[in-house]
């Protein structure tokens, strides 16, 4: 079975697919394409849209992460998801939720940051390995603000997002303490999860809104040690969300 992970080094979405291709056992090869560029590359390659994680598994292509976790499932039934029908129903539950309203959060902070601070996105540059860090801060500004954009990166948005992350944060570890996720072996839910908890922990002024709590000890467990990238949101809007 021949399998092709297209993702983009900051996408918390994409390691979340690379974590559960390793769980299920699937050899694949993972291609990491250049921020900003990576939706072009990606439709040239005969997806339908230009998001990350794309992958190709025996010529079929499958986007995002909700959707190659059900593929996968079908491949390894029993991995993933629980196969008692109660326990299934809540993993899915949370792993929708998790994709839909939980995981968009760091991805909205992030680009809203990278389309105004040439400094974060030197930083991208850097990560992605990409060459001449300074010249591509200077000259991908436009990208940035169109990516922004795109999720619905405002300045509201984002007040909103960091001002409820603590309401957030509750759910993830109700969710760990009803059993959902957080057990011996991570499925699907923990993946899409995790890897969320572990975007926003690389933060510096957010994890402090995360450390001590059982979802700060999930993302490590599940996906490793978080390192902090130098970006900042304004002192003020994380204040209040910590009142």
């Amino acid at each position: 079975m021949a399998a092709t992970l297209y993702s983009i080094p900051p996408s918390h979405p994409a390691l979340a697919a690379k974590l559960m291709l390793r769980r299920v056992g699937l050899e694949h090869r993972v291609i990491e394409l250049p921020p900003g560029l990576h939706a072009a590359v990606v439709r040239a390659r005969g997806f339908e849209r230009g998001t990350v994680p794309a992958l190709v598994i025996d010529g079929r292509r499958i986007q995002g992460s909700r959707a190659i976790s059900r593929h996968l499932d079908e491949l390894f039934p029993g991995v993933l998801f629980p196969t008692e029908p109660g326990q299934r129903a809540r993993v899915a539950e949370a792993e929708e939720w998790g994709e839909r309203e939980f995981q968009p959060v760091p991805r909205r902070i992030f680009r809203w940051i990278l389309a105004r601070d040439p400094e974060a996105r030197a930083e991208l540059a850097r990560e992605s390995k990409l060459p001449f860090a300074g010249l591509q801060a200077r000259t991908t500004a436009p990208i940035a603000r169109k990516f922004a954009t795109a999720v619905g990166a405002s300045e509201e948005q984002v007040r909103r997002d960091i001002a409820t992350l603590p309401e957030q944060l509750e759910r993830v570890d109700a969710c760990i303490a009803d059993g959902t996720i957080g057990g011996e072996e991570p499925n699907a839910a923990d993946f899409q999860i995790a890897t969320t908890v572990h975007a926003l922990m690389r933060f510096p002024q957010l994890r402090p809104l995360i450390e001590g709590r059982p979802a700060a000890d999930l993302a490590r467990r599940v996906v490793g040690e978080p390192r902090e990238v130098p970006v900042r949101v304004p002192d003020e809007w994380v204040d209040g969300a910590r009142t």
